[in-house]
């Protein structure tokens, strides 16, 4: 599967939330069914999120590439360190593993 494709599709017709601090509030409430972590993200704030979405059973994935190459695949001129998918929409991106 290809992410770069299926992250085009999900920021084009899904529901996302960007940012640390959205994303947490995205998994708190239990609203996410997938987080993405970029490689470069702090390791406290990897360890808060990846024990909050097994908490609420939502799936977590570490983006292997930095912030930077995150955002430029969610077609953001900024670094993007975290990912919170709400819907899919047409995109296949909750099988990435």
């Amino acid at each position: 599967m290809n992410f770069d494709a299926e992250m085009k599709k999900v920021m084009k017709d899904g529901e996302v939330t960007i940012g640390e601090r959205t994303v947490k509030k995205t998994l708190l409430t239990g609203k996410a069914k997938m987080v993405i972590v970029a490689a470069n993200t702090s390791t406290g704030v990897k360890e808060d999120l990846k024990r909050y979405a097994g908490l609420s059973k939502i799936k977590y994935f570490e983006f292997p590439e930095s912030s930077k190459e995150l955002g430029y695949k969610c077609a953001k001129s900024f670094p993007v360190s975290t990912i919170a998918i709400i819907k899919e929409g047409t995109s296949k991106i909750l099988q990435v593993s």
